[in-house]
């Protein structure tokens, strides 16, 4: 199985600040501005308040207007036809980069943004003073189908009429739908093939503690020598450097899609473990019909 770690949500020059983690922990992955996009962030909603005013509290630009919400996997950001599912869009040169690597049913997308810790002052929300910028994942996609988006397809799903890559023409416009429960060796807790990490934990976090959020900690099943196929856009041997029983990895500043396949297969086994166990940071599992109308 191969894994795509995939960044998504604000940064420096879309949106112009981190996503927040929240005073309770939680995190808050912010879609990125799109100024014909199909849905405004004041219709979408978080903890009964509108993603704009939050964006305006921060400092962010763009709140008053429109947005690209992809990946759409939570159900309550806003009003939902019945037919809805979650899916993930990918287009252009990111596209053909995940069909270069190989990437098909089955493949894990983890998805991860740049996030810093907030908290509440006379009731605004604003980012903590010194509270270090961190890489953290944020939600996953198990691949189910993968779909080429067509005016056929855009009738089929009617329910996904929201979704910004059903709105628009892109080239090599692709629509990625998950399995209906997640399938992969040893995790028997059933979860569905799409959710959300609710929480900031240390397992959940890219950030090498202290360092700069490009500067990343990964288990030792990523290292090169134990891969197939090495991390895509990561490939060069000075990247990286083993520190105890992690690897040390300075990771790329600019790009979508990073593809790894580890022969480590109990190593990496092992670590998704970890991610899909943290109890508090795992969707509840809901039972939903992904199979074509």
């Amino acid at each position: 199985m191969k894994i795509v770690f995939s960044r998504k949500g604000f940064d420096s020059s879309a949106g112009g600040i981190a996503s927040p983690i929240l005073p309770d922990g939680t995190l808050l992955p912010l879609p990125i501005p799109q100024q014909d996009g199909p849905l405004k962030f004041s219709q979408l909603k978080f903890q009964g308040q509108s993603l704009s005013s939050m964006i305006s509290q921060l400092g962010g630009k763009d709140w008053r207007g429109r947005c690209h919400l992809d990946p759409d996997l939570d159900i309550t950001l806003t009003a939902r036809p019945d037919n809805w599912q979650p899916a993930f869009g990918q287009s252009g040169s990111a596209q053909r980069h995940l069909e270069q690597e190989g990437v098909q049913p089955g493949d894990l997308f983890l998805f991860f943004g740049w996030f810093r810790q907030t908290e509440r002052v006379r009731g605004q929300l604003r980012f903590v003073r010194g509270a270090p910028d961190l890489h953290i994942l944020h939600s996953w996609l198990q691949i189910g189908q993968i779909l080429p988006v067509t005016a056929a397809l855009t009738d089929q799903y009617s329910g996904l009429h929201q979704h910004p890559h059903m709105q628009k023409d892109y080239p090599f416009n692709t629509l990625y739908l998950p399995v209906s429960e997640l399938s992969i060796d040893g995790i028997h807790d059933p979860l569905p093939g799409s959710g959300m990490f609710h929480y900031h934990s240390d397992c959940h976090q890219l950030t090498w503690p202290g360092e700069q959020r490009s500067v990343w900690k990964l288990p030792i099943c990523f290292a090169p020598e134990n891969c197939v196929q090495v991390l895509s856009y990561h490939r060069k041997p000075a990247r990286w450097r083993t520190e105890t029983n992690f690897m040390r990895l300075e990771a790329a500043y600019r790009g979508q899609e990073f593809v790894v396949c580890s022969a480590d297969y109990t190593g990496q086994q092992r670590w998704l473990q970890q991610l899909f166990s943290y109890q508090h940071s795992i969707t509840e599992a809901v039972t939903l019909d992904f199979s074509p109308p």
